[in-house]
């Protein structure tokens, strides 16, 4: 009877146990490693915009654009020019009255390129005949190279004969100062024959600085421009140039 009494109660005791533990709530479930975002703190690569879908980024650069766009004046300008028999130009850049060559030099006027970039535009894509600046200063001695930029030219018939040139653009470059904007340069612009002095083209325009090629290609634009425009109105006025025997 006695062990009959202790195995009851020993069951009822088990059966209250398991109770207990199905009635208890579940322990949170942890997600397991798949579900969990893996890409925390991984520099994950993305794949290269494609350039057939014009999904190229812009450059995280400056590039602006060459001013290579055709004068608007050019096609008259060649018109003209061929009419009056295809005289010879050649561009002569000097420095400020007073001032050397060197002395413009070092304030940071670019004589070369702007001799240079003037030339370009004044040759027309090639149609029109430019006498090289360089050799031209080689032809004239250095006596007569220094009255040319001083504007003191005792023959222009001997500077056409020895340089091979009919028209003369002669380009002054002046240092000047722009109010709040630091030094420019002011560029005088003057177009002759060269045998008679007639002045056929005038120009001044100032260049504010930096005087890098992108700023000189603008501005000696300008001067082109307007000097093929008034080349252009004193040829269709007054005709050919007067040239000398030899310098075709």
């Amino acid at each position: 009877m006695r062990n009959a009494l202790v195995s009851g109660m020993l069951l009822s005791a088990l059966v209250g146990c398991a109770s207990d533990v199905g009635s208890s709530p579940a322990p949170a479930r942890v997600p397991g490693p798949t579900e969990r975002n893996m890409t925390e703190g991984i520099a994950i690569s993305k794949p290269l915009p494609d350039p057939s879908r014009d999904e190229v980024p812009n450059p995280p650069f400056n590039d602006p654009a060459l001013v290579s766009q055709e004068e608007p004046e050019l096609p008259a300008f060649v018109n003209a020019y061929n009419k009056v028999g295809r005289p010879r130009l050649v561009v002569w850049v000097t420095s400020a009255s007073g001032m050397s060559y060197d002395e413009a030099a070092a304030r940071g006027i670019d004589y070369a390129a702007l001799q240079n970039i003037l030339t370009d535009w004044l040759s027309a894509k090639g149609q029109v005949a430019m006498i090289s600046p360089e050799a031209a200063r080689q032809a004239l001695s250095p006596q007569q190279a220094q009255n040319l930029s001083d504007g003191q030219l005792t023959s222009n018939k001997e500077v056409a004969e020895r340089i091979h040139a009919d028209i003369l653009v002669m380009l002054r470059a002046e240092p000047t100062r722009q109010s709040g904007n630091g030094p420019a340069v002011r560029l005088v612009a003057d177009v002759s024959n060269l045998a008679g002095g007639e002045s056929i083209g005038r120009a001044v325009v100032d260049v504010p600085p930096p005087l890098d090629k992108p700023q000189l290609n603008t501005y000696t634009r300008f001067l082109a421009r307007k000097l093929m425009a008034d080349m252009t109105n004193a040829w269709s006025s007054f005709g050919a140039p007067d040239t000398q025997p030899g310098n075709r």
